[in-house]
């Protein structure tokens, strides 16, 4: 079963039959190197980790759909998750408000359901 990483709280309710969900109640980089690491453990990207062309650290969540580990890592998903890892690693913290929070989480959903590689 593929698998569905992110910190989005609505993502697990919506994806749950779906995908193996792996919520965590972490920033964005913590998904994003979550997924590098299970990548380089033969897993494949079937979702872009920058999804949506939103700047790193303009928005609160961050989801990646992956395939079942299936052998030798992809040398395509390793440097897709590479680059996005890097790139939100320079990214500023932001803070955001409460009251957007779910405009966020709606956004994100919106942009999983619609973003295979």
């Amino acid at each position: 079963m593929d698998i569905l990483l992110t910190n989005n709280p609505e993502c697990g309710g919506y994806f749950g039959k779906i995908y193996r969900v792996e919520y965590m109640d972490a920033p964005p980089l913590v998904v994003l190197t979550r997924a590098r690491d299970m990548v380089h453990l033969g897993h494949g990207l079937l979702t872009h980790p920058l999804a949506g062309g939103l700047p790193p650290g303009s928005h609160p969540y961050r989801s990646v759909v992956l395939t079942a580990a299936d052998g030798a890592p992809c040398a395509k998903s390793i440097g897709i998750i590479e680059s996005a890892v890097e790139i939100y690693t320079k990214a500023p913290n932001v803070a955001f408000s409460a009251e957007h929070l779910k405009e966020y989480a709606a956004l994100d959903l919106k942009l999983i359901k619609g973003g295979n590689l």
